[in-house]
């Protein structure tokens, strides 16, 4: 009985150890089954972009080999070929996990570029490279780099130290010039909207109208009433009634100021009379 017990238990652990085993196994088999067809996908992408470059450049573009996947683009900043004073080959090994990691770049000088430009040109492809991190990228490194060459297109350059000089002081100028252009912009924008707002003003809603008319109706009042405290100081009694200063309830006693200048203008008179006939008898 005992010996049957330590037998099926023991046909247990061999069960259990041979399932243990066959998960075991699997599991690499299933990682190697998905980085294979992650692979594929990778080549896939390789060989589209292989293919668009191949119509762009046409000519200019060279399958080097396969597998390693390795090619080399030429380029010049005139791809019909007038005028190009400079030129160099890109050259471009990629590795099988592209574009999670990066290429292998190397750049040949070919004509009219000298040694700190093409130290240049290589800071400009790790710019490149960093800047489109995780996508395919050998087109657009290609087009920053034309760009670079169609910037310096000159001919007759020797790459001597009087060539770098011209070179770094056309190179100033430009990049002054292009902060003129800047600042020009900025300032003629800013005009442009202040001459907007001027022009346009702010819109007038029945809210803001009633706010003004309530606001002139005030100081139409205060106006009025300063008017004819001043003009009360300086004007008769039938200036204020026939300029129409007076309110009607004033009216009483402006005619009282009217009334009493009359009076008083009738005694001067009487006076200046009196005055006459003494002046006559003596």
């Amino acid at each position: 009985m005992e010996a049957s017990l330590i037998l099926n238990d023991f046909k247990s652990r061999i069960l259990i150890l041979a399932n243990e085993n066959v998960i075991q196994r699997n599991i690499p088999n299933q990682e190697l089954a998905l980085a294979g067809r992650a692979m594929t996908d990778h080549r896939e992408d390789m060989m589209m972009e292989v293919e668009a470059l191949e119509s762009i450049y046409m000519q200019d573009f060279t399958m080097i080999k396969d597998k390693p996947l390795c090619y080399a683009v030429h380029i010049v900043p005139n791809q019909d070929g007038s005028e190009n004073h400079v030129a160099l080959t890109l050259t471009c090994c990629i590795p099988e996990t592209y574009p999670e990691q990066e290429p292998n770049l190397e750049i040949t000088t070919l004509k009219g570029l000298s040694d700190a430009q093409r130290n240049e040109i290589e800071a400009l492809l790790q710019q490149q490279i960093r800047g489109n991190a995780g996508m395919p990228m050998i087109y657009t490194i290609s087009e920053a780099v034309r760009e670079y060459l169609v910037e310096n297109n000159r001919a007759g350059h020797d790459g001597s130290e009087y060539q770098e000089m011209l070179r770094r002081m056309e190179i100033k100028k430009k990049s002054e010039d292009r902060g003129t252009a800047v600042e020009l912009a900025k300032r003629e924008e800013e005009a442009a909207h202040v001459q907007a707002k001027d022009t346009t003003g702010n819109p007038v809603t029945p809210k803001t109208f009633q706010a003004w008319r309530d606001q002139f109706d005030v100081e139409m009042r205060l106006n009025s009433k300063v008017a004819v405290r001043e003009t009360n100081t300086k004007l008769t009694g039938r200036q204020l009634w026939t300029q129409g200063l007076v309110k009607d309830e004033g009216e009483e006693g402006i005619e009282d100021d009217f009334h009493g200048d009359s009076d008083d203008a009738e005694d001067a008179e009487s006076d200046e009379d009196d005055v006459s006939e003494e002046e006559g008898k003596e």
